[in-house]
């Protein structure tokens, strides 16, 4: 599904070294940034069970609406698109339209539209998240996951779990206004680790004490395109 900062294009990257680096698939693997499940549709199957979690009340509706059998919709009317932005009720199609629906999926960062297909047909932006969110539910159907609205900060991995983190990153834009401290992800980390949960992070820095394991330079799928920037993405790990 269309989503700012997802992870798709690295999710198999991601996904490889993760693997290769954990000391057993048969534990519980989280995902406390879950947003456009382009990791976690990826690294999820990997693991005995897997739990994708995420602060954003309609995007975990969604995902929740979909796992049972929910079909998105693909058309909305800039009306429609306008009214489930201002509208005060969470709801799954409001969490659909709202990322998938949007310029960049940005959350309601504007009405997405423009552009035209390989074989020159007007582009039906809304439809080609349809389809991403639907080909990833067919990958998770025969897996043991599961998707909850908590913050991160309420994940409770045991000793031996996998996390995977893709928080937003430091001085960076983020689909909520309300700021992201940087300094207390890191000390939850570290206080992960210490318990014996294997931690993975991706960032574009992190504290001294943690090992950057994986990185790969990268276009911003955020910007237009005259003004995209090159950035290094780096995942991070704590070896004791």
């Amino acid at each position: 599904m269309r989503y700012m900062g997802g992870k798709s294009r690295l999710a198999k990257s991601i996904r490889d070294v993760v693997i290769s680096r954990v000391e057993s698939t048969r534990v519980t693997y989280w995902e406390p940034f879950v947003g456009g499940c382009g990791s976690f549709e990826v690294i999820a199957p990997e693991f005995e069970r897997a739990v994708g979690s995420d602060t954003h009340e309609d995007l975990i509706l969604m995902w929740q609406a979909v796992s049972k059998g929910w079909n998105p919709p693909t058309e909305v009317t800039p009306e429609k698109y306008a009214l489930l932005r201002d509208a005060a009720i969470p709801a799954a199609i409001r969490g659909f339209v709202g990322f998938g629906g949007s310029f960049g999926g940005k959350w309601f960062g504007g009405y997405a539209k423009g552009g035209y297909t390989s074989t020159g047909e007007p582009r039906n932006h809304l439809a080609e998240s349809a389809r991403n969110v639907l080909k990833t539910q067919q990958k998770l159907s025969e897996c043991n996951v599961e998707f909850r609205n908590v913050p991160y900060t309420e994940i409770t991995p045991e000793p031996g779990d996998v996390v995977y983190c893709d928080p937003p990153y430091a001085g960076t834009t983020e689909y909520n206004s309300s700021g992201f401290d940087s300094d207390a992800f890191w000390t939850w980390c570290d206080g992960l680790v210490d318990q014996g949960v294997q931690v993975f992070v991706s960032e574009y820095t992190a504290p001294d004490h943690w090992t950057e394991v994986f990185r790969k330079e990268l276009l911003s799928s955020t910007d237009r395109a005259e003004n995209r920037k090159k950035a290094v993405d780096r995942l991070f790990t704590r070896i004791n």
